[in-house]
């Protein structure tokens, strides 16, 4: 891959979050290995799937760079680029304001704000309880702009409510764009964490994003993909 150390943190991953990453690499939106993927017929990738992807961080890592590849300005290059210019293009893709000048964390933030105030926009008053009652975010009789608010202020200062909306954003952004759960991995480690996987509460959360043009494969592809990297490193770093 090329190096990039934006991406660096992922060697020390959980498997689990490198198997929702890998899927949404590999797999369409049927379920069915993407035509342009590069990964799954690997020596690497078959020794190391479903259960030793630290091994294959690279690998992965270096896919996600290729398909960034193919995204940036609409050309495909042949080869792969940092993931930070795949972060800023999807950033721009999806409209989330951001400086150059700002960090890479800072400029994730952006985006999970933005998913976190699409995601809540398009919830219903019976879907904002069930999503508050889900992030356990004490709030009686939620409101839009006071769930965006607990979460903003999750998403800036860390904490557990962050880690449970980046479970929960991961979940729900994978369920729309992959068409089936990423989370399917042993023991549920996920689903038991936050519980509601699909149903009014998950529709509510992607409703806000078939809005944007998502038509081009690398799109579909760099978009939920940069979203989990994202989630993985908030995690990680709130531990």
């Amino acid at each position: 891959m090329k190096e990039d150390r934006d991406l660096l943190f992922l060697q020390q991953a959980k498997n689990e979050e490198l198997k929702t990453l890998c899927d949404i690499l590999t797999y369409d939106t049927d379920g069915e290995i993407r035509m342009a993927e590069q990964l799954t017929n690997t020596d690497a990738y078959l020794y190391c799937y479903p259960y030793r992807l630290n091994m294959i961080w690279q690998e992965i890592a270096r896919e996600l760079q290729r398909f960034g590849g193919n995204t940036i300005a609409n050309l495909c290059r042949g080869e792969g680029v940092k993931y930070r210019e795949i972060l800023q293009d999807v950033c721009k893709k999806l409209k989330v304001y951001f400086h150059d000048y700002e960090s890479t964390e800072t400029i994730e933030k952006h985006l999970l704000e933005k998913v976190c105030m699409e995601s809540v926009e398009n919830m219903s008053e019976a879907e904002l309880r069930s999503m508050a009652q889900e992030l356990d975010i004490p709030i009686k009789n939620p409101r839009k702009y006071m769930l965006v608010a607990a979460m903003q202020m999750a998403i800036r200062r860390g904490g557990v409510l962050l880690s449970r909306i980046a479970v929960y954003i991961t979940n729900m952004i994978s369920r729309m764009l992959i068409g089936r759960s990423a989370l399917l991995i042993g023991g549920n480690v996920l689903n038991k964490t936050i519980g509601i996987l699909s149903g009014p509460l998950g529709w509510g959360i992607t409703a806000g994003w078939v809005v944007y043009d998502l038509s081009s494969p690398a799109y579909r592809v760099t978009v939920p993909s940069v979203i989990q990297v994202a989630c993985m490193r908030m995690q990680q770093a709130n531990g």
